[in-house]
């Protein structure tokens, strides 16, 4: 009798530790990994919701940049880390291409990570510097046209989406364009204004203070339809490139592999509620953001389906890491 009250309480407690593990989580500071530079799309978006949910779960949300292998370096360290929720990556869709590129990675995005959610999405736009002689796409394709070599355009790095994007286009719109890749977002986005590169795949919100002060011209935008804070400019299809397939890049949270589902729970309802914040909405829908929230499951989904669909574009346009 005793032996089989010592396994009752035993069980009892077993059932009670997941929700006793959710009820006290988080415990001590998280740390939000972005595998790029400091001043970036990821760096904004990981500043601005880590600030809130610091404040609605009584933690410091720590941001630590570790830039370097296309996002490979920051995404180690999470895929690596102790499974107790303390931990998160902000990854963008460059993160479930990598696969396609390099055969030495340490993790395998599906595998060695947990999903925890979808943030939001921004829009890819082609923009050019003011010097370089078009302000439309049929003005873009015939100075490319026109340019020794093609026109070279940079992006945030190899495999990033709006890399992506660039291929595309060329390919569907028979553009000799030469990629020139950077290491972050911010240093492309100056040798752009400075005139050192005359276009760029871009996400809106890095350029769109500069669109609007005319310091830079926006082509087209890669995304199925029109963004919202470039209402005149049309998508590519709409410009006459009907068969390219539209591109965007998107983001999301997540944590270290095999992390009990309790405390992937918790955080995804405590960021789905940061999302919905009035005031952290209205600072990211400013920056062009397109708050998304939902499930794990949902982010583990598209995760999977962009990371075939990616694969097939790498192998097409036969890109390589440099």
């Amino acid at each position: 009798m005793k032996l089989l009250k010592l396994l009752a309480c035993l069980a009892a407690v077993a059932a009670a530790a997941p929700a006793a593990a959710q009820t006290q989580f988080p415990s001590k500071p998280i740390r939000m990994v972005v595998p790029f530079p400091p001043g970036g799309t990821l760096d904004i978006l990981a500043r601005t919701v880590g600030g809130k949910l610091s404040a609605n779960v009584g933690q410091p949300v720590v941001t630590e940049n570790r830039p370097g292998a296309q996002g490979a370096i920051g995404a180690e360290v999470v895929a690596k880390a102790p499974p107790d929720g303390h931990i998160l990556l902000i990854m963008s869709n460059t993160l479930v291409t990598l696969p396609s590129l390099r055969k030495d990675l340490p993790f395998h995005p599906l595998r060695d990570f947990t999903p925890v959610i979808e943030l939001g999405a921004t829009p890819t736009v082609l923009t050019v510097h003011p010097s370089f002689p078009a302000r439309n796409l049929q003005e873009f394709i015939k100075a490319a046209r026109a340019t020794k070599g093609g026109v070279s355009y940079n992006s945030p790095g190899t495999s990033s989406p709006p890399h992506l994007a660039g291929e595309l286009f060329a390919r569907a719109a028979d553009v000799p364009m030469v990629h020139v890749p950077y290491k972050g977002t911010a240093p492309a986005v100056v040798d752009l204004l400075g005139g050192q590169i005359p276009a760029m795949m871009a996400p809106l919100n890095a350029v769109l203070p500069h669109l609007q002060a005319g310091k830079l011209h926006a082509i087209v935008v890669t995304d199925a339809r029109r963004a919202k804070d470039l209402p005149n400019v049309p998508t590519v299809r709409e410009a006459g490139v009907p068969t390219m397939a539209p591109v965007s890049s998107w983001f999301g949270l997540l944590t270290a592999p095999n992390t009990p589902a309790p405390l992937v729970q918790r955080l995804n309802a405590e960021i789905n509620k940061v999302l919905q914040d009035p005031e952290v909405r209205a600072r990211l829908e400013e920056q062009t953001f397109e708050l998304r929230g939902g499930t794990s499951e949902a982010l583990a989904a598209l995760m999977k389906e962009e990371m075939e669909r990616n694969a097939r574009i790498v192998a097409d346009a036969k890109i390589t890491v440099n």
